[in-house]
């Protein structure tokens, strides 16, 4: 189940940027949100893969 920990915090972490640009910046780093966003997706997706590897 730690693999499920790692994926829920790094989606609240990528909701979070994008909340982050629409209320407080006003959608005015829309692109490095995107970039940040896809960052975090790739270190989860990363750790996710990582994780089924070592059970197996």
């Amino acid at each position: 189940m730690n693999y499920t920990k790692g994926l829920y915090v790094s989606l609240v972490l990528m909701m979070l940027v994008i909340l982050v640009n629409t209320t407080i910046f006003d959608d005015e780093y829309s692109g490095i949100a995107m970039f940040a966003s896809l960052g975090i997706f790739i270190m989860g997706t990363l750790f996710f893969l990582n994780t089924k590897q070592l059970k197996k």
